[in-house]
């Protein structure tokens, strides 16, 4: 069935379209949009990309980690043009104590002009390992990383490591909010996930198995059909 609503992407850190291109593929939608958030080097410029692709529109916004976040603000802010929201592998409680400990490590190096292509150690905290299509998953994440470089991720953790706790202020709308948690995330993990759902009385909560963290890579059929069951 075709989504006919106005349905708009946001990609995750250091990401660009291509963490959406395989889902987009086995989707059906009449007005496809995305928040080319990997050119904004702050919040601010984010939050304006997102003002720009709604317009006036009522719309699906649609994030995947960062771009939930992102997403989510937009939603707060207008939530008379938000259709549904929908969060792919975010938290709206926010990041744990580990990620947040580890992002300000890594921008304190970039600060000092010093990127250095992900770990195999990292790598594992984004996917997992054991599912069936990580390799390829590790191939994208590789790429767009090489792409994107230093200046992106730089901008990407100053714009979004501080994330409140969201919640509350979400539960608090008539917003329609949809959660897309995977199995094995260890950056927004499934149980942390499945108690926020509890939490927004209109959510839904789908489960994508044998994932990690990089979902529309990972178990990009799972991921789309669960796009198209909430959104059409």
């Amino acid at each position: 069935m075709t989504i006919s609503t106005p349905t708009v992407f946001f990609p995750g850190t250091q990401c660009d379209e291509r963490v959406w291109f395989a889902v987009w593929k086995q989707m059906d939608m009449a007005d496809r949009r995305y928040v080319p958030l990997q050119w904004a080097e702050s919040r601010e410029q984010m939050l304006g990309m997102t003002k720009h692709t709604v317009g006036s529109d009522t719309v699906h916004l649609v994030g995947f980690s960062m771009g939930g976040f992102i997403a989510s603000l937009y939603a707060l802010e207008h939530p008379e043009q938000v259709a549904s929201l929908t969060l792919v592998g975010y938290n709206p409680a926010g990041l744990t104590q580990a990620d947040i400990k580890q992002r300000k490590q890594m921008a304190a190096a970039l600060e000092k002009g010093r990127f250095r292509p992900m770990s195999d150690a990292r790598q594992s905290q984004l996917l997992w390992r054991q599912g069936p299509h990580a390799e390829k998953a590790v191939a994208v994440n590789r790429e767009m990383e090489h792409d994107l470089g230093g200046a992106v991720l730089k901008y990407h953790f100053q714009a979004t490591s501080e994330r409140p706790n969201l919640v509350s202020r979400l539960a608090a709308t008539n917003i329609t909010i949809n959660l897309i948690a995977a199995e094995h995330d260890q950056i927004a993990p499934f149980a942390d996930m499945q108690a926020v759902s509890q939490q927004l009385s209109a959510s839904a909560f789908h489960q994508i198995t044998a994932s990690g963290h990089l979902s529309p890579l990972e178990q990009t059929a799972q991921v789309s059909a669960a796009l198209n069951q909430l959104l059409a």
